[in-house]
């Protein structure tokens, strides 16, 4: 599975994977996953529900149906399917 998230975050094959540093693979893990969150954190700043794209809605949770979870309703999937 690490060599999977290897190839499928940065693109190198399991092979010159395996000639790598561990320290390296991290260090580089580490940075791709600090850049998708702030893509992610910028991404969310732009979507906001200035044209009604979504709605937040209240659904029970899944392990505890005491609790609620909030999560956006999409009111045209449309936009984020690329269609």
């Amino acid at each position: 599975m690490f060599l999977v998230n290897i190839q499928e975050a940065l693109g190198i094959p399991p092979h010159i994977a395996l000639d790598m540093s561990l320290a390296l693979i991290n260090t580089m893990l580490t940075e791709y996953s600090y850049m998708m969150r702030e893509r992610n954190r910028a991404m969310e700043d732009d979507n906001e529900d200035e044209n009604g794209e979504y709605e937040w809605v209240e659904l029970p949770d899944w392990d505890d149906p005491t609790k609620t979870n909030r999560v956006k309703k999409y009111n045209d999937v449309a936009n984020f399917l690329g269609g």
